[in-house]
């Protein structure tokens, strides 16, 4: 984004004190092309006037964690839920064979949790932890979004859900903490359902 203010062709400038669904108060200047009465602020190209300061810096780098800490997780999840699937179905291929999405996934399970097979119910119990805990819903709110990543805004993203107008979802730093606790939680409980029945690996203990 330029530094111009306003922009090329944005014929006005206005300050406007927000605050969002029980996050902070910030002041935001804003502007839209003149041809664009309408604005929705979940879609806004947000800046800082002369660019990210220190603040912003400290920010990103605790907020980036934690998003890198859910995306890790969910990833674990997922190859969790693939290897679930390849061992209940006694199938020894790849993983190229369940190359699915997680909701497919977890219909492949529930499927497997439903036969007469070794601790079933125990699965289906872990499936319905996982539901119950939204952590689908938990890993897509974070890789999903746009992240206002600017200090003094709160811990704001804004979603774009299929036919439904954008939305600014804001949470707290330690919400983030919580999904990616939970996530690795789901990740350790769809694993102990391997046993010894999956190739491992370790490294060596630091001296």
């Amino acid at each position: 984004m330029s530094d111009d203010w306003p922009p090329p062709g944005h014929a006005f400038s206005h300050r406007m004190e927000t605050r969002l669904d029980g996050g902070p108060s910030f002041t935001m200047d804003i502007t839209a092309p003149s041809a664009r009465p309408d604005v929705d602020v979940s879609t806004f190209r947000l800046g800082r006037h002369g660019g990210p300061d220190e603040g912003d810096l400290a920010f990103r780098e605790r907020l980036y964690g934690l998003i890198g800490a859910i995306v890790v997780a969910g990833g674990h999840v997922e190859a969790a839920m693939k290897r679930l699937v390849l061992l209940l179905r006694d199938d020894q291929n790849g993983f190229s064979v369940v190359d699915k999405t997680w909701s497919d996934l977890h219909k492949m399970l529930v499927a497997q949790s439903r036969r007469s097979i070794p601790r079933a119910a125990a699965l289906a119990e872990t499936l319905q932890w996982g539901d119950a805990h939204e952590l689908k819903r938990r890993r897509d709110d974070a890789v999903h979004a746009s992240w206002w990543n600017w200090d003094g805004v709160g811990v704001v993203r804004s979603r774009f859900f299929r036919k439904q107008d954008g939305a600014n979802l804001v949470c707290t730093l330690e919400d983030l903490e919580q999904d990616a606790a939970l996530l690795f939680e789901y990740a350790g409980r769809l694993d102990q359902f391997l046993g010894p029945d999956w190739p491992q690996g370790r490294l060596p203990r630091r001296r």
